[in-house]
């Protein structure tokens, strides 16, 4: 895969090194190298999306978890079920996300998605949502015509989260902007976690910074994961550690439970010692 040029990093105003998907590999891995994180659950984002990911486990099979992309488009169609059926069932794929339903103007709580939850249920398999906003103008790109903002809203999973009671959640972005909404869906279903990737480098310190203060002050701290979705830009990793490092509310077992121990929880994975992140 190569990068168009020049692709610059919205958070730091640079151009980033990487310029194909090989570099990208091993940028990423050396930044999880020297940042000591010691797991990452990757995903493609086009082609074939079951491939890429299980790539990226293979040059790593200690650091990554393989996890199926899904959107469900007319353009990028959800894979054949069996497929994600096997790949469950032998542990080759672990996780069902990120999940853009989003971009292909649907909620997680439609029916088209309907039997892959249940799968996900029946093999205990999480499932990775994105929630809240996208890229400005992505409605524009005719890949993604019916994105609406209004999808990003965590309360609109409610039903699928119903349908489904025992299926883990994880709201990727943490729901940004909508806060309230993610607060209310936490509290009422405690199997559902968020995630802090893409906002944790993408916004101004101060902004993110006040919506994490938020999620704490909800006693959600137990729930919260660390994450970079860190797309094209290794570069974002290591702002995404510093966000939460620089975060003088937060205590370090606080600190301690969203780099680690919660996705350890979420996605029942063994202790790894000491390592810092995950």
């Amino acid at each position: 895969m190569a990068f168009p040029e020049p692709l610059s990093h919205p958070a730091i105003g640079k151009p980033t090194a990487v310029r194909n998907g090989e570099q990208h590999l091993q940028a990423c891995l050396a930044e999880m190298k020297r940042l000591n994180i010691v797991k990452a659950v990757v995903s493609g984002g086009s082609g074939d999306r079951l491939a890429a990911a299980w790539r990226w486990r293979d040059a790593a099979p200690d650091r990554i978890i393989a996890a199926a992309g899904v959107r469900g488009s007319e353009d990028t169609p959800l894979p054949e079920i069996g497929v994600l059926r096997k790949a469950f069932a032998e542990g080759q794929l672990r996780v069902l996300g990120e999940v853009s339903a989003q971009y292909a103007g649907l909620t997680l709580s439609d029916p088209k998605y309907e039997p892959y939850l249940a799968l996900a249920e029946e093999h205990d398999i999480p499932v990775s949502l994105h929630t809240g906003l996208g890229p400005p103008e992505i409605s524009h790109d005719p890949c993604c015509r019916g994105f609406r903002a209004s999808l990003g809203n965590p309360s609109l999973i409610e039903e699928a989260l119903n349908r489904h009671p025992k299926l883990r959640v994880n709201l990727m972005h943490a729901g940004w902007p909508y806060l309230q909404e993610t607060i209310a869906v936490m509290h009422l279903y405690p199997q559902v976690y968020a995630d802090l990737g893409a906002i944790d480098w993408s916004l101004p310190r101060s902004g993110f910074h006040a919506y994490l203060l938020a999620l704490m002050q909800a006693d959600l701290g137990k729930r919260v994961l660390f994450g970079s979705d860190q797309i094209f830009w290794p570069e974002a990793i290591g702002i995404a550690v510093e966000a939460i490092d620089s975060a003088t509310f937060l205590t370090p077992s606080e600190r301690r439970d969203i780099f680690y121990n919660n996705a350890v929880r979420f996605l029942k994975l063994e202790q790894a010692g000491d390592n810092k992140t995950l």
